[in-house]
């Protein structure tokens, strides 16, 4: 197995925002303040970390999340990444984005063991970085959808088609608002709940 050096270098596409370090706030320590959140969500690597995450039942490998990363940024398979794609990434993660975000408490890291934790405060995170499964869908994605059953209903009752015809217009039209408004309702209970 070829070992990676951490040694301190350069690194490219580190954290260099110009922001300060992140200092808990007096009212509640366990939240991560907002502009926080959007600072550590403003860069690439640190999104796909907390997707990563997220994804692997809130833990992960820093030599996997590199390895995935990696693949990921240069389109090809994990198996594919070469050891310089993998040192960079790595060298990034270890020097910048992961103490970043351990300062402000959205991950722990074990630096002897290379084991990423998804901390407690991550749920503010869910409001602003949909994690959706491989067999989940977005709300965006939903309401797509929700938008061509109702031109296929339209349709279908403008050409005609039974049972369209039969119910009349008002029935038609009342089906439709109370479908938008049973979706409007969990969406706005599922914002609420994550909202910072």
């Amino acid at each position: 197995m070829d070992q990676i050096s951490t040694e301190r270098s350069d690194v490219p596409d580190g954290d260099h925002d110009g922001s300060a370090d992140p200092t808990p706030t007096d009212g509640d320590s366990d939240r991560i303040p907002t502009d926080e959140v959007f600072a550590l969500l403003s860069n690439g690597r640190r999104r796909h970390v907390l997707r990563f995450l997220s994804e692997n039942g809130g833990e992960i490998k820093l030599r996997e999340l590199a390895t995935t990363i990696a693949a990921e940024e240069n389109g090809v398979d994990p198996v594919e990444v070469t050891y310089t794609q993998r040192k960079r990434l790595y060298t990034s993660l270890y020097q910048s984005h992961l103490p970043r975000m351990e300062r402000s408490g959205v991950i722990e890291y074990d630096r002897n063991t290379g084991l990423i934790t998804l901390a407690p405060a991550a749920d503010d995170f869910e409001a602003y970085l949909e994690v959706v499964g491989e067999n989940e869908f977005t709300w965006s994605e939903f309401y797509l959808g929700l938008t061509g059953l109702f031109a296929a209903v339209t349709l279908a009752y403008a050409t005609g088609t039974p049972p369209f015809t039969a119910l009349g217009p008002a029935v038609v039209m009342a089906a439709m608002t109370f479908l938008l408004l049973v979706s409007a309702v969990a969406h706005v209970r599922y914002t609420r709940g994550r909202r910072l």
